[in-house]
């Protein structure tokens, strides 16, 4: 029986050894070639159960396939858009739809945050306090709310001392990573240089390092050293979560730290392991339940109700402006501006002839205020027919005995002859009336003074005066015309007034006055021709005196043809008055 010494002795024996460099070959190779054949096999075999295994373990195949996978999909991403662009688009939709509702619902958070921080009692007094500890107010609101932060965490060479990679609580502070971890390297390389090795025979270095606002946390490794910056008390598992970090790095970055030549790149995919070591903790307090805003509330409904206001003030005003472009059609008003002015009044700029409405009636009746209108008005004159027509019953005030007709053409009513020259100097001073005659036409003229007359033959010399009046008046037309010039219808505005003036002279004569209205032409054109032209001349003065108020019966048109007067020219082309008298009968006298 073999004794232990000898079987200690077999195992360095030097025929042992020979004898497995013939069987397995040197360094094992013939094992080694052997397993090498079937390798894909055996790794296929268990390879999906080893990456759960070391998943559930430890969890580093995430952290290591991560970055993997992202260079892989940028790689794809570059080289095939077009591909992708195709599987992307059935999703496109609800991932921006998805992203669009995170987004709204962090905005949410952070001003509902912002609210509770900021426009409360307590943050209001927070950021009183921070301005006096001289502190930005967002890292007092941190020192407040919890008990610990990692604020940042640094990846930094141990050889070199340079910043291998970074990740931050708040990214504005990133801005320092590189002056902060120089300023890390050059204390520890101090204190390494100032003191005498520890009992193991190992390097001083800085383990924590504290200041008025953090604390700074070292983790050293062989090639590497990671740390954390803290804010509030920082408990034990910080600490260790940073030496898992470190070793997990030097772990899947080994050859990277061995062989680094100031290249920081390769160290960019290590962001999932710097980001786990970002852990904080609330304070109980913060915890609870949370105040309630109410200064916050108090502001938004006063901006609210006074947003109310404004809106409602704006549009009462605008209304106002709206109402205001009826005023235009006013007659005897322009609108030159009507233009709202603040939330407040409006400003209105019109032009107003002195007959139309007054401008304070017209805002009344629409129930507009006069104290929210700053009224600008300017005169002028109007040439509409209604300010024309309330012009003449303004001036008509001073005649009772006249009326204006329904159509707004002529007067109707009676006058004395003085009364008559007056009213019609007044009608001819008065603007938009261009042919005053035509409206007292129809006027019937009375003499006071003939009527108080005693004897006949005082009335009888004025009846031969309008008579010679009359049969001394014509009217001229165009040639191969029936139609009255403006010139002729003056005439007849006058004949027609003293054709009324001898009808009532003549009844006080007691004689029946009938007027001959004679149409003639001149030698152009056919004989047959010249009277039917002749008396269609007649015909059409004797229905413009009928229309100015003289009896129907007391006119004859007739046409004579034609008047062969030599070199007569226009003088032949006329219509000619002759006034018949006869006693009067005794049933009319």
């Amino acid at each position: 029986m073999p004794t232990q010494g000898s079987s200690n002795e077999s195992e360095h024996d030097p025929q042992l050894d020979q004898l497995r460099k013939i069987l397995f070959g040197k360094e094992n190779q013939h094992i080694t070639g052997a397993i090498r054949q079937e390798a894909r096999q055996i790794v296929s075999d268990v390879f999906s159960e080893a990456l759960k295994d070391r998943q559930d373990r430890d969890g580093s195949v995430k952290k290591v396939m991560t970055p993997l996978v992202d260079k892989s999909v940028e790689y794809s991403v570059a080289n095939r858009k077009e591909q992708f662009v195709g599987y992307l688009y059935p999703i496109v939709g609800s991932v921006v739809r998805k992203s669009v509702t995170a987004f709204l619902t962090e905005f949410i958070e952070r001003t509902n945050q912002l609210l509770e921080n900021s426009l409360t009692i307590k943050g209001l007094s927070w950021r009183f306090k921070a301005r006096q500890a001289g502190v930005p107010y967002a890292n007092y609101v941190a020192s407040q709310t919890f008990n610990y932060r990692v604020e940042q965490v640094f990846l930094i060479h141990r050889e070199t001392g340079l910043l291998l990679n970074s990740v931050a609580y708040n990214q504005q502070s990133s801005a320092d990573a590189d002056l902060i971890s120089s300023m890390l390297t050059a204390i520890n390389d101090f204190v390494s240089d100032s003191f005498k090795p520890n009992a193991d025979g190992n390097e001083q270095g800085l383990d924590i390092v504290k200041t008025d606002d953090f604390t700074l946390v070292l983790k050293a490794g062989p090639r590497a050293i990671l740390v954390a910056a803290v804010t509030g008390n920082m408990p034990q598992r910080v600490a260790d979560q940073l030496q898992l970090t470190i070793e997990e790095i030097h772990t899947l970055y080994e050859g990277s730290l061995a062989d680094f030549d100031g290249n920081t790149s390769v160290f960019a995919d290590c962001d999932q392991q710097l980001t786990d070591c970002l852990v904080s903790e609330l304070k109980d307090q913060a915890r609870g339940k949370k105040s309630k805003p109410w200064m916050a509330w108090c502001i938004l409904i006063m901006l609210a109700c006074g947003t109310s206001f404004y809106a409602y003030k704006l549009w009462l005003v605008q209304g106002y402006v709206n109402q205001i472009q009826a005023l235009n059609k006013e007659p005897g008003i322009m609108l030159v501006r009507a233009q709202r002015d603040g939330i407040q009044e409006v400003k209105l700029d019109v032009l107003r002839d002195p007959d139309a409405q007054p401008i304070s009636s017209w805002l009344e009746a629409h129930e507009i205020p006069a104290e929210a209108i700053s009224l600008t008005e300017k005169r002028f004159l109007s040439l509409e027919s209604q300010i024309i027509q309330a012009r003449l019953r303004d001036l008509l005030g001073n005649y009772p005995t006249i009326r204006l007709t329904r159509d707004g053409k002529t007067l109707t009513g009676e006058l004395t002859q003085q009364q008559h020259h007056e009213l019609s100097a007044e009608l001819a001073q008065l603007p938009g009336i261009s042919n005053p005659q035509s409206l007292l036409a129809p006027i019937q003229v009375s003499d006071k003074q003939n009527l108080e007359l005693d004897t006949v033959d005082s009335a009888m010399t004025l009846v031969k005066l309008k008579i010679n009046q009359i049969n001394s008046t014509s009217v001229e037309f165009a040639s191969n015309s029936t139609q009255l010039s403006p010139r002729a219808e003056e005439s007849l505005v006058s004949l027609a007034s003293q054709a009324m003036a001898l009808l009532s002279l003549a009844e006080q004569a007691q004689l029946d006055v009938s007027f001959i209205i004679i149409g003639a032409s001149d030698a152009k054109g056919s004989q047959s021709y010249n009277e039917v032209l002749s008396i269609k001349r007649a015909q059409a003065v004797k229905n413009t005196l009928q229309e100015y108020g003289l009896p129907s019966d007391k006119l004859n048109a007739i046409g004579i043809g034609i008047i062969d007067v030599p070199n007569a020219g226009n003088g032949a082309r006329k219509v000619l008055f002759n006034v018949i008298t006869t006693q009067a009968s005794r049933s009319n006298g």
